[in-house]
């Protein structure tokens, strides 16, 4: 089997999952997910658990009562029950000597340039210390990702985000039936998807459980995110957990969506196209030649000069001396900082600033070279 050193899986546990058909959380379905953590650690991957069920712990916590639809109840259920919940990972994981750590985010958290990299370094930094992130929606304060299992799509949003190799979205369903099979008996498993066409997203059905939110529709949304970003995304049945480690190694009964021939291409796109320029630099020839002829990041080193006023993780026009845009990119540092330690070695940012976010103004791996020759 291909070993599993330096990968890095994301698991999203559904709602239906942790309470394995019941009412509240299975404690022992629970231990059987952490085993199987256990083991993948033991085999040197890095594991991130997206964990439904705070609204499932806070309904189990305050005895089931008969509460209004609103949407106030349910983020009061999820804010109650989180607490739980985590709790609840804490005790388990605890009795292989694995710690967790708890990180609430919404979609506003990944869609700021700002936060989006804070909590990307908060993850890496966790995971290089073998911490298992245990991520979550902040329901309490999160109106309409609470509707539409938001959860699906935030697991493949921080796959994206830690550069996942595969995320695994384990349901009450062994993944992607050509029709319904709790409705149609002829139903077929869908064992691979090379491409998620109007036929993949037609046949995806709703929500299947009243504990959850989350329907095999945003599955779909969430491989569509996935795959676009060079992730593997799998979803499967989480009745025996066991069954993640056959998953890892493209086995098991599933459903397995391949991953973008071209995800640099499409990850950079977005860069390029999708995020709008808030700010410039100008950089020095050597800099200049660095980027384009080399594929280097940019180095405070190079620059010369910054424009406006922008914030760390704000996309940013790169120019050379002479006002030519010659690349876009996403800046580890906010403009007040690069105008500190601009024509600097990086080896003085953090005597300089007190503190840093990498050796890079700019990392090859957000950065777009602009083509000026098309």
């Amino acid at each position: 089997m291909k070993s599993l050193k330096n990968q890095t899986i994301v698991i999203k546990l559904g709602t239906s999952t942790l309470t394995h058909g019941s009412k509240k959380l299975d404690r022992a379905h629970m231990l059987e997910i952490v085993r199987v953590v256990h083991k993948l650690v033991e085999q040197h991957a890095k594991v991130i658990l997206v964990s439904s069920g705070a609204m499932a712990a806070g309904r189990e916590l305050l005895g089931y009562p008969d509460l209004p639809k609103d949407v106030r109840y349910k983020q009061m259920l999820a804010s109650i029950g989180q607490v739980k919940l985590i709790e609840e990972w804490a005790q388990l994981f605890s009795i292989y000597s694995l710690n967790v750590g708890q990180i609430l985010i919404t979609r506003a958290d990944l869609e700021s340039r700002e936060r989006y990299l804070n909590a990307r370094d908060t993850l890496f930094a966790q995971l290089e210390l073998g911490i298992i992130p245990i991520i979550n929606e902040n329901d309490a304060v999160s109106i309409s990702e609470i509707k539409v299992g938001d959860n699906d799509n935030l697991a493949a949003l921080s796959a994206v985000l830690v550069e996942a190799d595969k995320v695994i979205l384990l349901t009450d369903q062994d993944g992607l039936y050509t029709a319904d099979p709790r409705k149609n008996k002829d139903a077929k498993l869908i064992r691979n998807v090379d491409t998620i066409d109007e036929h993949i997203i037609e046949i995806a059905g709703g929500s299947g459980t009243t504990l959850g939110t989350g329907g095999m529709a945003t599955k779909i949304k969430a491989a569509q995110v996935a795959t676009q970003a060079g992730v593997e995304m799998i979803i499967a049945s989480g009745e025996n957990p066991s069954i993640i480690l056959e998953l890892v190694h493209g086995q098991g009964n599933a459903t397995f969506f391949k991953p973008s021939k071209k995800p640099v291409l499409a990850r950079k796109s977005w860069i390029s196209s999708a995020t709008r320029a808030l700010g410039s630099v100008t950089i020095d020839d050597g800099a200049v030649n660095a980027l384009v002829n080399k594929g280097s990041s940019l180095l405070p080193k190079g620059i010369v000069n910054v424009h406006d006023e922008f914030l760390r993780g704000a996309t940013v026009l790169v120019k050379d001396q002479k006002g030519n845009v010659i690349a876009r990119g996403i800046t580890r540092y906010s403009s007040d900082e690069l105008n500190l330690i601009k024509k600097k070695s990086s080896s003085a940012i953090e005597k300089i600033l007190g503190f840093t976010h990498g050796d890079e103004a700019i990392h090859r791996d957000d950065l777009v070279v602009i083509d000026n020759n098309k």
